[in-house]
């Protein structure tokens, strides 16, 4: 099997209230769309925290004043060498949204004690599993 070198990426838990605030995305490995939290690679010679903030403003048009760690973790070891840092954040203001050209993102939001039931990808599940622990 062949090993797939990958930047670092983030996910990102963003609380507003009582409610993360969630992407819809079409992903190709699905067919159709998926419910899952921001996230994206880092570009190279990037912080954390600066991969974080440029993939908030993309994807949701929002800003985060300060970013809590809740660790990292592999994506899919069996294959590929990408290391995900989870970080939660409080939006502190809006920013201009500028996905991708190859991303059709709906910006949601998912009601905290619902997030394990509505959230689709295991990034996403990993990363609240994380902030779940460290709430408790």
């Amino acid at each position: 099997m062949a090993l797939i070198e990958h930047p670092p990426s983030v996910v990102l838990l963003v609380q507003e209230g009582d409610q993360l605030v969630a992407v819809r995305q079409q992903r190709a490995g699905v067919q159709g769309d998926v419910l899952e939290l921001p996230a994206g690679t880092c570009e190279p010679g990037e912080t954390i925290a600066e991969c974080a903030d440029r993939e908030l403003a993309e994807e949701c048009g929002l800003a985060v004043s300060h970013w809590t760690e809740l660790g990292s973790f592999w994506a899919a070891p069996a294959y590929s060498t990408e290391c995900v840092t989870a970080l939660f954040g409080v939006p502190s203001g809006v920013r201009v949204a500028e996905p991708d050209d190859d991303e059709n993102i709906t910006v949601e939001r998912v009601p905290v004690d619902d997030a394990s039931e509505n959230l689709e990808d295991g990034i996403s599940l990993a990363a609240l599993a994380l902030w779940t622990a460290k709430r408790a």
